[in-house]
């Protein structure tokens, strides 16, 4: 296992620069703190991975912008001039230091656009017409735009933050252009496989050259099925693993030095119902096996989003419902996709959407990307910051997963509406850590063999609509109790 994470967008660069210290400290305890209170429970979910935008500028150009909202426009480090403004990200910084603070093990920087005046159009999102479905940077402005990320590298690791891996484009497979309205939802851009393939390798060069230690991890897809297969309305966007990763490809980055071997994917679309939920990951880990089996997954945005199985996007859900549902995903993107990274897209959402992990709203409980929660409000704890939780806080880099099935349940199908379980070892620590959701309404007794040489204690935190990671000390002589609707983690020694 790698790190599980989230994102910065889009509300940091307000939290993090304009509320009282005490609750930005609050905000980033419940992310990333390893602590526990008086009585053993965990004081936050322990992300081992932080994603920061770098923005593109929208934010300088206000109304220009054409982006509708400004909780969705970003500042950008650079001008036209090519001069640089440190002051700028001062929220987005901010938190990047208190998720090293609490020793947050890697950090992440991504781009969603180049910077406004190196794009074609002069905006951070696309164009119609005949540079649609194409990446938005002027043709001869690859190297200063690569350029401009190693600037920002250089100087974020002066300030403390070594950053360890740079993602250059989310979800090129979307278009990110204007609606009917003139207007764009956020920053964006488009691109095919060989445009991509173009910015990565002028990426690579400005790395080696300023000697980063940082590493390219590429993907970002919008959904799975874009990662393992040719979708022909798409053709030049999609069968993404086979074009970066098969090393007979023209696209083949395993010759760069400073590229991971990873893929990133979103499971956004992916699981519109229990068939699609377990064959897109099946095919997903089947693919990566026959082209390049030395290449890593990592799941690197989600959350609900449509309709998904029976629940949407719309409408805020601080109950176990929405935090079963998210399991349910994090848990078969791990064991069917072998995802050895999984990361959550807003780590803070002040939205009536089930999009955040803690949402705000401002001082009069009032949702939504508001004015006046742009220097104050209140924060809100959700069960699905909990519940990714119960891998988040325990599941933690370097452990290798093994093989764990219920008697009888070993069909994912079956397993999927009723008991599912995950197994986790860190063999230095002599730890075994076991994540086990009951979606069912009866709570179940269970035995797990081949525990012979596990101490008589372990350790079990539990989420449930009544509990938020509650510790308890309980005895491997006993069966083991899990609650109806809940995800319990075991923490064991042997």
């Amino acid at each position: 296992m790698h790190s599980f994470g989230a994102s910065d967008c889009w509300s940091i660069k307000y939290i993090g620069k304009n509320w009282p210290e005490y609750k930005r400290n609050q905000i980033a305890d419940l992310l990333f703190s390893k602590g526990v209170d008086s009585q053993g429970n965990p004081l936050g979910i322990g992300l081992s991975m932080w994603r920061m935008n770098i923005g593109a500028g929208s934010y300088e150009q206000g109304l220009e912008s054409k982006i509708s909202s400004a909780w969705r426009r970003e500042e950008c480090f650079q001008n036209a001039q090519g001069e640089f403004d440190w002051s700028k990200q001062e929220g987005n910084i901010w938190f990047a230091k208190a998720a090293k603070a609490r020793g947050v093990e890697h950090l992440l920087a991504f781009t969603l656009s180049p910077p406004v005046h190196l794009t074609k159009n002069g905006f951070a999102f696309g164009s119609s017409g005949v540079e649609l479905g194409k990446l938005n940077l002027r043709d001869d402005k690859y190297s200063s735009y690569s350029e401009f990320i190693a600037t920002v590298l250089n100087h974020l690791y002066t300030q403390g933050l070594n950053i360890d891996f740079f993602s250059p484009i989310n979800e090129p497979q979307w278009d990110w252009v204007a609606g009917t309205s003139g207007e764009a939802g956020q920053e964006g851009t488009s691109a095919t496989n060989g445009e991509a393939f173009r910015l990565i390798t002028e990426l690579d060069k400005s790395f080696v050259n300023s000697n980063l230690s940082t590493k390219i991890a590429f993907g970002e897809v919008g959904s799975l099925n874009h990662l393992y297969g040719p979708l022909p309305w798409l053709a030049d966007r999609t069968d993404v693993f086979s074009y970066f990763w098969d090393r007979t490809s023209s696209g083949y980055l395993g010759n760069l030095s400073t590229v991971q071997k990873v893929i990133s994917g979103h499971s956004y679309f992916s699981q519109p119902d229990l068939a699609s939920l377990v064959n897109n990951r099946i095919q997903l880990k089947g693919r990566i096996s026959a082209i390049n089996n030395e290449v890593d997954y990592w799941q690197s945005e989600y959350c609900i989003l449509l309709n998904e199985d029976g629940t949407q996007g719309n409408g805020r859900d601080l109950g176990i419902a929405s935090a079963l549902y998210v399991a349910r995903v994090i848990h078969h993107d791990l064991t069917l996709a072998n995802a050895t990274s999984w990361q959550w897209w807003l780590g803070v959402s002040p939205s009536d959407y089930k999009d955040g992990l803690v949402y705000v709203t401002d001082l009069n409980g009032q949702m939504g990307e508001r004015a006046s929660t742009t220097t104050d409000g209140m924060v809100v704890e959700s069960k699905m910051l909990w519940s990714l939780g119960n891998f988040s806080r325990f599941v933690r880099p370097g452990m290798i997963r093994v093989k764990a099935i219920f008697e009888g349940l070993e069909d994912p199908f079956k397993s999927a509406s009723s008991l599912m379980i995950s197994a986790f070892k860190n063999s230095n620590d002599r730890e075994l850590v076991i994540v086990i959701i009951n979606e069912t309404g009866n709570s179940e007794k269970i035995s797990i063999q081949g525990l012979s040489n596990i101490a008589n204690e372990y350790k079990k935190y539990t989420t449930s609509s009544s509990k938020d990671l509650q510790f308890s000390l309980e005895s491997t002589k006993e069966l083991i109790e899990i609650e109806s609707k809940s995800i319990s983690t075991l923490v064991m020694n042997y």
